[in-house]
């Protein structure tokens, strides 16, 4: 995975016209590592979202929606849905979470009050779809 990530940031910098080498971490990954969290099945295909008030969002092949505090790592609840939760979670702007499971679509009143503020919250990296961050 290191290599993976070397080669990732070297192709970068070519991109860029940067000559000098860039180390992509520290020499110990784990000082980077502010938390981990294990659900009981595999994340597989699940991205996590995050909501306006931080709060993680993930699903598990364990048939689970978990929120997650963002500073601790620690689950703040979780939901049981009726399969493997394969989907990722969508936020709409009134911080409802939308999951797919088996074959239900689940709608979630959370804490939330949309996506999280960010330059990147969505396809495209903006709302113009054009791939660039927005100044401010």
């Amino acid at each position: 995975m290191k290599q993976i990530l070397l080669m990732i940031a070297l192709v970068a910098l070519v991109a860029c016209g940067k000559k000098e080498p860039v180390q992509p971490f520290a020499s110990n990954p784990e000082e980077n590592k502010l938390w981990e969290f294990k659900t009981g099945g595999a994340i597989g295909d699940s991205s996590p979202a995050i909501g306006s008030d931080g709060t993680v969002y993930v699903g598990s092949e364990d048939k689970k929606l978990y929120a997650i505090n963002p500073k601790s790592g620690v689950k703040l609840w979780e939901f049981v849905t009726v399969g493997a939760v394969g989907s990722s979670p969508a936020i709409g702007p009134d911080g409802t979470l939308y999951i797919g499971s088996g074959n239900k679509l689940y709608a979630i009143k959370t804490d939330s009050k949309g996506l999280a503020k960010s330059p990147w919250p969505m396809r495209g990296q903006n709302a113009g779809h054009t791939g660039r961050v927005m100044k401010k």
